[in-house]
């Protein structure tokens, strides 16, 4: 089989045995290049996930695979555009959504909350992700800003805890107090820093 990768060509003898070093040298090339996979093409198909099952299963068959690739600077720009806006958008809604819980919460208030609860999770995996990048400074317009928004972003895991809590308890009053008093001003910060590090959130384009 052929394997394209980043303009360059390999072959590979189509046996089961040689799939941990087919997988291994599409990896140190994403690695020595800063790249990261966005899939396999793999005989015109796509295939996003289960990589190592699906070789197994069709390496007699395989006969080329080309790697999508998407560079780090992309990743990060997009990532930083989506969490601006998510959190330019959300902060628009904690407020009445915890005057809901002060008074009577209806179905749609519980639903809100659970997709509140969801966005803050994709946050924090999103700065785990990022974070995890090597020469991440590279890739970032201000890296001090960047670790300073990294800490705010984790801050909410403790908050998510207390949260969670109170939605078990169905405790009214408590998660009113936390979405005005403990998420709201954590994602006004956020907004802050965010200003600095995406495009669509300021004038500084992050590289």
């Amino acid at each position: 089989m052929k394997i394209i990768i980043n303009n360059k060509l390999l072959d590979f003898d189509n046996k089961e045995e040689n799939i941990n070093k087919i997988f291994e040298t599409i990896n140190s090339i994403l690695t020595e290049s800063e790249l990261e996979l966005s899939c396999l093409i793999i005989d015109g198909k796509p295939v996003k996930k289960e990589f190592y099952q699906y070789f197994k299963e069709n390496i007699q068959t395989i006969r080329e695979v080309v790697v999508e690739v998407i560079t780090v600077g992309v990743i990060v720009n997009e990532t930083l555009d989506s969490a601006c806006k998510y959190i330019e958008d959300i902060i628009l809604l904690i407020k009445p959504l915890s005057e809901e819980f002060y008074q009577l919460p209806k179905q749609n208030s519980w639903q809100d909350l659970a997709n509140l609860f969801e966005g803050m999770q994709w946050l924090m995996e999103t700065v785990n992700r990022i974070d995890s990048f090597n020469h991440l400074e590279r890739f970032v317009s201000d890296y001090g800003i960047w670790n300073e928004y990294v800490q705010i972003i984790k801050s909410l895991s403790d908050v998510i805890l207390e949260l969670e809590g109170a939605m078990v308890n169905q405790d009214h009053v408590l998660i009113g107090d936390l979405l005005q008093y403990e998420i709201l001003p954590i994602f006004e910060q956020a907004e802050e820093k965010l200003i600095f590090l995406s495009a669509t959130g300021g004038n500084h384009r992050v590289s």
